[in-house]
């Protein structure tokens, strides 16, 4: 009798209410905006990974997914390779939604070209993919970094020419990063690098990031030390930002800090 009465109030009480992903949403959202500090950030990443396992491939969850791992990849070095890594997923599931296209160009063996295959919708996602496919390849070796390299720079010349503005210019920032580390040979040198660094500046000019990466890159590789010193002087000053990009300004001047103590290795 017993095991009957529990089984029968066991059939009458009501099914767990599954987590509504708009829910997941915005308590990601809420977390995100505050993504500078460790704690939101992980709560941030915990609500998007949950949204975006109930909805995969949707791409309102997918992009912010990647974008929330791509944060976490650059504020924490030593968790880099695992977030680029979900970066990419997250950036490729969004993609074969938004651009089927490019999906069949991608599993037909031809990822160099399916770049082309993809329209405004799919700039975002392009991006985040183009992006932590390099940064993840580049944390493991310059022969893995040949291995994406081309795909990678058509995936972000795409998503510059669809939609140049995307994350405070970054396609242009990237870009400019990028033909900084590569021979002229190869699509990069110092000339293409300073151009896309100044379409980046023009699109994004209150954005911290840019001005240290051209930095990092352009002015260390000319050994350029005088231009070095004003961009991080630039960056370490007081003035507006863009209110969107808080968190990414702040890491900005920590690494201004971080490259001007190290400022007589690089010169």
């Amino acid at each position: 009798m017993i095991a009957l009465a529990v089984l029968a109030l066991s059939l009458s009480a009501p099914a767990p209410v599954a987590a509504v992903p708009g829910d997941l949403l915005s308590r990601g959202d809420a977390a995100m905006a505050a993504r500078g500090d460790p704690a939101q950030l992980s709560a941030a990443l915990a609500a998007y990974r949950e949204a975006a396992a109930l909805r995969p491939g949707d791409p309102e969850a997918e992009l912010r997914l990647a974008r929330a791992e791509a944060f976490r990849a650059r504020a924490n070095p030593a968790e880099a390779a695992d977030a680029w890594g979900r970066a990419s997923r997250a950036a490729e599931r969004a993609l074969r939604r938004l651009s089927p296209a490019w999906a069949t160009a991608v599993d037909a063996g031809d990822p160099v070209a399916a770049a082309a295959k993809v329209d405004l919708p799919g700039a975002e996602a392009l991006y985040w993919l183009a992006l932590a496919s390099w940064s993840g390849a580049q944390g493991k070796g310059f022969a893995a970094l040949l291995a994406v390299k081309d795909v990678a720079l058509a995936s972000m010349e795409r998503a510059a020419a669809l939609d140049g503005g995307i994350d405070c210019a970054g396609p242009y920032r990237a870009l400019g990063a990028w033909r900084a580390a590569l021979p002229a040979a190869v699509g990069g040198g110092a000339a293409r690098a300073r151009g896309e660094f100044e379409k980046a500046v023009s699109l994004g000019p209150r954005c911290r990031l840019t001005k240290v990466r051209e930095a990092e890159t352009l002015f260390v590789l000319l050994q350029d030390r005088k231009a070095f010193e004003a961009a991080l002087t630039e960056v370490l000053a007081p003035g507006e930002a863009d209110p969107r990009f808080g968190p990414e300004d702040e890491m900005a001047r920590s690494r201004a800090r971080e490259l001007l103590a190290r400022e007589d290795r690089l010169f």
